[in-house]
């Protein structure tokens, strides 16, 4: 019988023109370890999503190539709405923008709208998304083995103090053993 493993993480790619799919396909094509969905569009992932909820408790991440949007009038609200948008449907996410048109306030922008990281599109994008997804997995299990350290800490305390007040009624019931 085979042992039913939870996902690393959900990481989900939206890449219209398909410069990244291929590449990270092969890179995270590991069902045991990360569930890897791959949409055209964010009207095509925003269904998903909706349909689909990953659970809380594992790592989500967006990779999203937005050369496109970074053509038209105003593209950092544009991606900004999205990010928001994003956020209604689900807090925890952690997104990933890559762009070929990268600029400080660009990616101020961006951040303080809700992105993990801005990501020059260029021979090293892929190195650094996979830092960033690596890292953020990290960073999450890390978090969570704190929060489950700090229950297990609690449980330690509860069975301190109830040691504590056991003890002390004995003393007070059965003098004469102390």
């Amino acid at each position: 019988m085979k042992k039913k493993t939870k996902p690393a993480a959900y990481i989900y790619l939206i890449d219209e023109l398909k410069h990244h799919s291929n590449e990270l396909m092969q890179q995270y094509d590991n069902p045991e370890k990360y569930r890897f969905y791959y949409f055209n569009s964010e009207h095509r992932f925003y269904e998903e999503i909706r349909k689909n909820k990953p659970p809380e408790n594992i790592t989500r991440l967006l990779i999203f190539v937005v050369n496109r949007h970074l053509n038209t009038d105003d593209p950092v609200d544009e991606v900004a709405n999205l990010l928001h948008k994003l956020n209604k449907v689900d807090k925890g996410i952690e997104v990933i923008i890559i762009t070929s048109q990268k600029t400080p306030e660009t990616e101020r922008k961006l951040k303080e709208a809700g992105a993990l990281a801005l990501i020059m599109d260029n021979e090293n994008a892929l190195l650094r998304i996979d830092n960033l997804i690596k890292g953020t997995i990290s960073k999450h299990t890390i978090w969570e083995k704190r929060k489950a350290s700090i229950v297990a800490f609690k449980i330690l305390l509860l069975f301190l103090f109830l040691s504590f007040l056991f003890f002390i009624a004995a003393y007070f019931i059965f003098p004469e053993y102390f």
